[in-house]
């Protein structure tokens, strides 16, 4: 199963042994810490110092990472994102080159959220060729929310690791992979066991493997071009209804992924509204909430400018399978609740 489930993989983004490695693991948090990790190893191991980089609303396993010890040589920098969410790449490669300029030995560990897992908003890798120039840097790509709500979801063509989550796409929780190239430096995160030698000691999942080639098998069946119109056309009834009550953060469909839609409401923070959507039979996610199920402010909106609604953030993301039937039915359960919040 797990040799079977490793050549599916390999088969699917287009890779080959001969150039690629691929572990599997946990899944993104796992995945994430795993490479920074290797990479504070590689640089202790040279007697250089490194540069681990994020966004403050990348994969929250990327912004703790400097609540991390990793060493007296590890330093951190944030990359800068546009007032529309996606990188700032010309600041951002001005930043990198200025750093490796006055630091000639530094290594630089990039890490880049491919789509935002709370808005959907999608930076496309072919603009990692710019920093890519710097040398002794490396790009980590979070692709936990691209298999089947991207087009191109399966060309990895930037980039010099990507990390996966199997439950984001249909396969079981619990298990998620990286691929990195053959020739990046790598140190395992978990080490003593036989499995998976070299990369990561610890019994497998034959199960959860096994879960993740079905998936992606799935995947090929899978109209993404069909379900970016379809919310296009959900986008617009929400645009119309939220009038005066929210607003919905959204882009032109090629610039965000096809099932996502992240709005928030002016008057009710997230904690109390999914009460209300909930009541109506729509179940729908907060954009940001802590442990506790209060709500908790938004780094998203934020950074939008939206600081007196940011504990109002909500997120809906509907199935490969959505389709014109269960538009309708959905418009259907929003309507009455969109009535309710202009009433009120």
């Amino acid at each position: 199963m797990i040799n079977e489930g490793r050549e599916k993989i390999l088969r699917t983004f287009g890779k080959s042994e001969k150039d690629t490695r691929l572990f599997f693991h946990s899944g993104a948090t796992e995945g994430i810490i795993t490479i920074a990790r290797s990479f504070a190893e590689e640089a202790r191991l040279k007697g250089k110092d490194l540069l681990i980089c994020c966004s403050k609303i990348d994969h929250p396993a990327a912004t703790s990472l400097n609540e991390i010890y990793l060493g007296p040589h590890v330093k951190f920098l944030e990359l800068k994102r546009g007032s529309q969410l996606f990188y700032d790449q010309n600041e951002n490669y001005r930043l990198l080159l200025d750093k490796k300029e006055n630091n000639p030995d530094l290594m630089i560990l990039v890490n880049y959220l491919w789509i935002h897992n709370e808005t959907g908003h999608v930076s496309p890798l072919s603009e990692l060729s710019e920093l890519k120039k710097i040398p002794d840097l490396f790009v980590h790509v979070d692709c936990v929310q691209a298999p089947g709500k991207i087009p191109d979801w399966r060309n990895l063509s930037h980039g010099d690791a990507w990390t996966f989550s199997g439950h984001k796409f249909g396969a079981l929780k619990g298990v998620g992979f990286t691929l990195f190239r053959s020739e990046m430096p790598f140190h395992a995160l978990m080490t003593g066991g036989g499995q998976q030698t070299g990369f990561r000691a610890g019994t497998e999942s034959p199960q959860g493997v096994h879960s993740v080639a079905l998936a992606l098998s799935d995947l090929e069946n899978t109209d993404v071009e069909k379900l970016m119109s379809l919310r296009s056309k959900l986008i617009l009834h929400f645009e119309q209804e939220l009038k005066g009550v929210g607003e919905v953060i959204s882009e032109e469909a090629s610039k965000m992924n096809a099932n996502t839609i992240y709005f928030f409401l002016y008057k009710l923070s997230s904690d109390v509204s999914l009460a209300l959507f909930d009541l109506h039979g729509v179940m729908i996610s907060a954009g940001s909430a802590c442990q506790s199920g209060a709500a908790k402010s938004s780094e998203v909106l934020i950074h939008l400018q939206k600081g007196n609604s940011a504990k109002n953030g909500l997120r809906l993301s509907f199935g490969f399978s959505f389709d014109e039937t269960e538009l309708d039915r959905l418009i259907t359960q929003l309507n009455p609740i969109f009535n309710k919040l202009r009433s009120h």
